[in-house]
């Protein structure tokens, strides 16, 4: 199983062992930047310095976000707000602004999204840079940059920038980062496309920046027809539909139904696979010469994928959360539904439908009716923060201090502070360790899932490790050469962990590069791990396709040929 290749090591009872106990939502922090996310550090700094009692500065007071950004507020920024519901051009009509300007910032949700952006601009010959929290792609001549949302640079001049899907502003986990870009980006245009949902709140939110806000707004550009009938039988499977779910058992149930009408074979998209393994798959489905010509995927489909989908079909409109089944929101359903009948592709219209008639309904009212106006935005205290509220607190850990500091913290009535369950948990953990509060904060920001026991186990090796020697081999937690194809579904669970773990080493070699010295290593490990997977969604229903392959990537012979060369003898 891939769980051996973790090392066994035991955890401390305050440990991870506690925390996995508690199944509360799963934060994913991918701030993917290592410090510094406020730019007033310095001006905290001038006056703690300055003779002035500590006590009487309220590092607490979160009210005016806006004031954290001086590049910013230096620009008197036209804001357009490219405003529509799925496929209507917004982004793309922002997207050429971006390319004809002198030099711009792409700042997208998704990793796929921003290297989907980045090709595209060095295509047209405008060079463009990738920075993610797992890659960094520099172009010779570049003056733009396509990131995470996360990674944007809030220091740097640009001409243009744009903030896609600006509407996750409310996100509770990841809201913050939409709202520093939103208020921190220093461009002389900013561009924010996303949902009209989202247009009183950031017109609000600007009121204090000085800047000149417009909006456009935007039509879908191809039909999208709800109906009146549920799919029936699944001989009514079709080339072009893709079956929504919220669960992996359910997705490859699905599958496995599906092919064995012995008519159709499916590609699989849900949000734990590995984003190359996601591309990939959505590659096979779009490509019209293909055999997988029915995608099942979860709602990791409702942004930044291209995809060629004629039918939406939801299996169910009920979802789990991380708390309570529920059923799903209107701007779930139409994020989701506006995926099919893509403008450009060979279905000209789109249709959405369910298995069961009884969810008709729902899905027809939500289809109908606008969706809910955004109230607030998301804020996350910075390491600039902790670092000048611990001077008040020098002998708590950050677990303490943060706690404290949530609990304490004030808020104007157009903001939230982010879920930081996450953050919290790891705190717990690198608290035992002898560490600096940087190095403690720079782990708990790190994309561990803690809710996966293999995953955070790796942090807690990985963090164990740093603190005693400073450096980390990846050796020492991870056996290379030993990657198999699972053939069970566990088996699939635990290398989709086992890629997060080698991921999470990817991340903290880009940020502490001297300690965690082995991210080629890492990398074609994680490589491996991508094929691997594929190889098990091919094989998974019992049959494979017949014709060439359709989608370009190395074999695993030379993957594991090419691992032999560079590191068995290192």
């Amino acid at each position: 199983m891939a769980s051996i290749l973790l090392r066994q090591r035991r955890v401390s009872a305050l440990g991870v062992s506690r925390i996995l106990q508690d199944n509360g939502d799963s934060l994913r922090l991918q701030m993917e930047s290592k410090f510094g996310t406020f730019s007033s550090i310095g001006v905290m700094i001038r006056k703690y310095s300055s003779g002035r009692n500590p006590a009487k500065f309220d590092f607490t007071d979160l009210t005016c976000p806006h004031t954290w950004y001086p590049n910013a507020r230096k620009k008197n920024r036209k804001v357009f707000l490219h405003v529509g519901p799925t496929n209507s051009g917004k982004t793309y009509h922002a997207l050429k602004r971006l390319q004809s300007s002198a030099s711009g910032i792409y700042c997208g949700p998704l990793r796929l999204l921003a290297w989907e952006v980045s090709k595209r601009l060095n295509k047209a010959k405008v060079p463009c840079d990738l920075i993610t929290g797992q890659e960094k792609e520099e172009v010779e001549g570049a003056k733009h940059k396509a990131v995470t949302v996360e990674m944007a640079d809030v220091n740097a001049d640009y001409h243009c920038a744009i903030v896609d899907e600006i509407q996750m502003l409310g996100c509770k986990t990841r809201g913050f980062s939409f709202t520093r870009a939103l208020l921190g980006i220093a461009a002389d245009e900013l561009h924010l496309c996303g949902d009209a949902a989202a247009v009183p709140l950031i017109q609000e939110l600007l009121q204090v920046t000085g800047d000149d806000v417009q909006v456009q707004t935007y039509e879908r550009l191809s039909p999208l027809v709800p109906l009146e009938v549920p799919l029936g039988s699944f001989s009514n499977i079709r080339t072009g539909d893709c079956l929504v779910t919220f669960s992996r058992k359910g997705i490859y149930r699905l599958k496995k139904k599906i092919e064995r009408g012995g008519k159709h074979l499916c590609s699989v998209v849900y949000g734990s696979l590995p984003p190359e393994t996601r591309t990939r798959q959505a590659t096979r489905f779009n490509d019209e010469s293909s055999e997988f010509d029915v995608l099942v995927a979860s709602d990791a489909i409702g942004m930044g994928l291209n995809l060629n989908i004629s039918r939406i079909i939801f299996s169910t409109l009920r979802k789990f959360d991380g708390f309570e089944r529920r059923d799903l929101t209107v701007s779930e359903i139409k994020q989701i539904a506006g995926r099919a009948g893509r403008y450009g592709s060979k279905f000209p219209e789109g249709q959405v439908t369910c298995l069961d008639a009884d969810d008709l309904p729902l899905l027809h009212s939500s289809l109908k009716s606008t969706s809910p106006i955004l109230e607030q935005a998301g804020l996350l205290p910075s390491f600039d923060l902790m670092f000048m509220y611990s001077r008040l607190q020098p002998k708590r850990g950050l677990y303490q201090i943060l706690e404290h500091f949530l609990e304490n913290a004030k808020l104007s009535e157009n903001y939230f502070i982010s879920n930081c369950e996450e953050l919290l948990k790891v705190a717990s953990v690198v608290d035992q360790l002898p560490l600096g509060l940087q190095d403690k904060y720079l782990f708990c920001i790190s994309p561990v899932d803690m809710n996966d026991d293999i995953s955070s186990q790796g942090l807690v090796q990985f963090a164990e490790n740093y603190s005693k020697k400073g450096l980390v081999r990846l050796r020492e937690i991870f056996t290379p050469g030993t990657l198999q194809v699972p053939k069970t579904h566990p088996a699939l669970k635990e290398l989709e962990s086992i890629h997060k773990v080698l991921e999470l080493y990817v991340w903290l070699s880009f940020r502490l590069e001297e300690s965690f010295p082995d991210r080629e290593m890492a990398s074609s490990q994680k490589a491996i791990c991508s094929m691997l997977i594929e190889e098990f969604l091919e094989r998974f229903g019992g049959q494979r396709p017949t014709s060439r392959k359709l989608t370009s990537r190395p074999s695993l012979d030379s993957l594991f040929a090419k691992w032999e060369r560079e590191y068995l003898c290192d």
